[in-house]
C-alpha cells in the first residue's frame, strides 16, 4: 500500500502535466492567433472609422481610398523560395524608370497602407509594384511570419522587377511588418536600391511577438516565447532577435524613418533602436499620434522632409 507522501506526490505530479499539457494547448492557439493567416482582411472603408484610430482623418482616409482603388494595374507574381505564389499589383506610369516597392502591414489589406502614399508616389513619377505579403490577400501562404520569410519574399519582388522592368532607381516603402521587412533586407538590396522609407517598424520579430503577447496576457511570456519558438521552428521559421537591428547596421541605402509617439502595436522605443541603429544617411521623423497613422497626421510635413531627404541623398554610394 501507497504512503500518504508518495500520493501527494503523484497527485501534484499529475496537477503539473495536465496544467503543462493545457499551458501547451493555449500557446498553440495563440501561435494560431498570431500567426495564422485571416480568412479574409477587411478593407477600412468597410469599418465604421468613428470608432478607430483612424476617426481625426476618416475623411482623408476614405477620399484617397476611392481614389487608388480605381487606378488601373497590372497583376503580377512571383513564386518564393518555400513554392509559394505571391501575387503584387503593378501600376505603370507612363516611361518612367523609377520605381517604388510598397510593402503593407500585419493583417492588412495593402490598400489601408498604400492608398496615401501610393498616391504620391505615382503623382512623383514612380511605377509602383504593391506586394501582397505572404498569408495575405491574394498570395498564398498559410502562415505570417513577422518578417522571417517575408525578408526572403521581398530580396525575390526586387530581384523580379530588377529583370523585368529593369528600373534605374527603386523606392522601397514599407508600414509596420511590411517595413520591418524591409529593415531585415537592408544589408542585402542591390545598388539601384535608392532609399527606405520605413514607418513603424520593428526592431525583430522574436521581440513583435513577444510585445504581442505581452499586450494580451499582461506579463513578460519569457517561458511561452520558449514554446512559441519551438512551435514556429516546426512550421518551418526561425524567431531570430534584433533581425531589423543587425541589418540596418550594415547597410548604406539611405533611410528615412516615421514613428509615431503613441504607437502601442509597435512602441517607440523599438523605432528608435531601430534609428539608433542604422548605419547610412539616415532621418527621423515623430508624429504625436498612434499605430501606422503618422502619414495622415503629419501628411504635408512628413512629404516635404521626405522630398529634401531623397533630394540630398539620391545618387548616395550603397
Amino acid at each position: 500500500m501507497m504512503e500518504l507522501w508518495q500520493i501527494i506526490l503523484i497527485v501534484i505530479a499529475s496537477v503539473l502535466f495536465i496544467f503543462m499539457i493545457l499551458y501547451l494547448i493555449f500557446l498553440h492557439k495563440l501561435f494560431n492567433i498570431l500567426f495564422k493567416r485571416l480568412k479574409k482582411e477587411v478593407l477600412l472603408t468597410d469599418i465604421d472609422l468613428e470608432k478607430t484610430r483612424y476617426k481625426p482623418f476618416m475623411d482623408m482616409v476614405t477620399r484617397n481610398m476611392n481614389v487608388f482603388s480605381l487606378i488601373p494595374y497590372y497583376k503580377v507574381s512571383i513564386i518564393s523560395k518555400d513554392g509559394l505564389k505571391l501575387y503584387g499589383k503593378y501600376y505603370k506610369n507612363n516611361n518612367s524608370d523609377k520605381l517604388a516597392i510598397f510593402f503593407h502591414g500585419y493583417h492588412a489589406d495593402p490598400l489601408n497602407n498604400v492608398n496615401t502614399p501610393g498616391l504620391k508616389l505615382l503623382n512623383d513619377g514612380y511605377n509602383l509594384l504593391v506586394v501582397y505579403q505572404r498569408g495575405h490577400g491574394l498570395s498564398e501562404g498559410k502562415y505570417i511570419t513577422f518578417g522571417v520569410k517575408e525578408k526572403e519574399d521581398a530580396l525575390e519582388w526586387i530581384d523580379f522587377v530588377n529583370k523585368e522592368y529593369k528600373p534605374k532607381e527603386i523606392l522601397l516603402w514599407g508600414v509596420s511588418m511590411g517595413c520591418a521587412t524591409i529593415e531585415m533586407t537592408s544589408d542585402r538590396l542591390p545598388s539601384n536600391v535608392i532609399a527606405m522609407v520605413l514607418d513603424c517598424g520593428f526592431s525583430g520579430a522574436y521581440e513583435e511577438v513577444s510585445y504581442s503577447i505581452q499586450r494580451k496576457i499582461k506579463i513578460k511570456p519569457r517561458i511561452g516565447m520558449f514554446f512559441i519558438s519551438i512551435i514556429a521552428k516546426i512550421h518551418g521559421f526561425k524567431l531570430e532577435k534584433n533581425m531589423s537591428l543587425k541589418s540596418l547596421s550594415k547597410t548604406r541605402v539611405p533611410a528615412f524613418f516615421i514613428h509615431g509617439l503613441k504607437d502601442e502595436m509597435v512602441p517607440l522605443n523599438m523605432g528608435q533602436m531601430n534609428y539608433n541603429a542604422c548605419s547610412s544617411k539616415k532621418e527621423m521623423v515623430l508624429v504625436d499620434t498612434a499605430h501606422a497613422t503618422s502619414i495622415y497626421v503629419l501628411y504635408q510635413d512628413i512629404i516635404k522632409k521626405l522630398d529634401k531627404f531623397l533630394e540630398e541623398n539620391r545618387g548616395c554610394e550603397n
